[in-house]
C-alpha cells in the first residue's frame, strides 16, 4: 500500500480492500528505503489492518488530536515533503495452533519490539 502527502496537513491513506484485509499482523512504513515506523494490528476485539488504517486515514485528512493515529500522521506530515510517498508493508501473523487443547499464538508485541530494536536508528516513531 502507498500513502502519500498531498499537501501540508493532508496525508492520503487509501482504504484497504476486503480482499487485502489481514486479521492480525505487523506493518512497517518505509520512506525512501528507510523503515520509519513499526506497528501491530489485530490485538483488539474488532481490530484488523483495515480498521487500523481507517484510523490513519481519518487522522491524515484532518490532523487534529483525538487518538493514537494522530501522532503518526503528525510526525509524517512534519517529516515529509508534498508528493512524498510512504510504502506500507504488511506481514500476516502465523495462525494460532492448538496443542493438547491449549491455544498458542504469535506474540505481536514481542515481534514489534524486536523490529523496533533492529531499526531504532531510522525510526521516526517508536
Amino acid at each position: 500500500m502507498i500513502i502519500k502527502k498531498i499537501r501540508e496537513g493532508y496525508i492520503d491513506v487509501p482504504i484497504i480492500s476486503v480482499e487485502d484485509n489481514i486479521q492480525r499482523g505487523i506493518y512497517i512504513m518505509v520512506v525512501n528505503g528507510k523503515i520509519r515506523k513499526v506497528g501491530i494490528f489485530g490485538e483488539g476485539v474488532n481490530s484488523n489492518s483495515k480498521k487500523r488504517f481507517a484510523g490513519y486515514r481519518n487522522s491524515g485528512k484532518y490532523l487534529k488530536p483525538g487518538n493514537g493515529s494522530y501522532k503518526t500522521m503528525k510526525v509524517l506530515n512534519e517529516n515529509l515533503k508534498v508528493g512524498d510517498e510512504i510504502e506500507v508493508r504488511f506481514q500476516k501473523a502465523p495462525e494460532n495452533k492448538v496443542i493438547d487443547g491449549i491455544i498458542y499464538s504469535a506474540n505481536l508485541y514481542i515481534m514489534e519490539k524486536l523490529l523496533k530494536n533492529k531499526y531504532k536508528k531510522s525510526l521516526w516513531l517508536t
